[in-house]
């Protein structure tokens, strides 16, 4: 076996709890908290575009807008500023990715030399991605209410099971773009034959590192049904309830970097080693 799963994970904790995974955890929570905000305010510009059509009566939106204390933390800036920010954030992240990805595998393991050698792909490729996987998880379950019961259906079933396979069988693009030095269809064909060469195993890593990123939603999702408009020192319980599954998701995003990116190394390893 290519790779070994208690390995991967022994390794990714060993890395965040080292410096370098104290540091890229400390940004990828600056970068939670920006994206908390946006995504928030998309959640709510997405459900006004709902509201506005007429699908909901009153009272069924009250019902809606009150499951998890509504979104705190929307700005209010109207669906096209909104989308514009969800976009900036989006790529924002792919480079702290592809920057924690290249700390946690280390100068040797890298094939350029340069930070910014491979940024732009990263912004690129990768954001190309995220953005369809946000399109596909968080947009369409949402607009596919406004064309009656079979929209709803694709939207939210079929729409996020798309994401969530387009981010499996891709799980190492982002890896792959930060490590290695090839053009944008070499990358994306190397991705998929990584993942192809140990399916079974990095799904089963993936569903553990899933458990793990649940756990960070908890406190979101148990004050929304529990607390109600309940505050500790003058703040909404449900705003710190976000603030606290923002560190933990950090924590938990910042441990599943650097668990895929050392299956990502083992399975490359691999690879090489056969191809020789």
């Amino acid at each position: 076996m290519s790779l070994d799963i208690g390995d991967a994970l022994r390794s990714g904790i060993d890395d965040i709890t080292g410096e370098t995974g104290l540091l890229v955890g400390a940004v990828f929570l600056l970068y939670n908290l920006g994206a908390l905000v946006a995504n928030e305010s998309l959640s709510v510009e997405l459900l006004e575009l709902v509201f506005e059509s007429g699908v909901y009566t009153a009272e069924q939106r009250a019902a809606i807008e009150s499951v998890g204390s509504g979104a705190p933390l929307a700005l209010g800036l109207g669906l096209p500023l909104t989308a514009v920010l969800v976009v900036i954030v989006a790529l924002a992240g792919e480079l702290v990715r592809y920057w924690g990805i290249r700390l946690f595998a280390g100068p040797s393991a890298t094939a350029t030399d340069e930070f910014g050698d491979r940024a732009g792909m990263a912004v690129v490729l990768g954001g190309a991605v995220a953005l369809t996987v946000l399109l596909f998880q968080s947009v369409l379950p949402v607009v596919g209410q406004l064309g009656g019961l079979a929209t709803t259906l694709v939207g939210s079933i079929v729409g996020p099971l798309a994401g969530l396979a387009l981010l499996t069988v891709l799980v190492y693009l982002r890896q792959e773009i930060a490590l290695n030095d090839g053009g944008y269809g070499e990358t994306v064909r190397n991705s998929v034959a990584r993942f192809m060469d140990e399916p079974v195993s990095i799904v089963v890593l993936l569903l553990v590192l899933g458990l793990f990123g649940l756990v960070g939603g908890l406190p979101s999702l148990v004050t929304g049904f529990v607390v109600g408009d309940a505050a500790v020192a003058g703040l909404p319980v449900s705003v710190l309830a976000r603030l606290l599954s923002t560190v933990l998701g950090a924590v938990f995003q910042t441990l599943g970097i650097a668990v895929v990116t050392d299956a990502y190394l083992q399975v490359r390893t691999s690879a090489r080693e056969s191809a020789a």
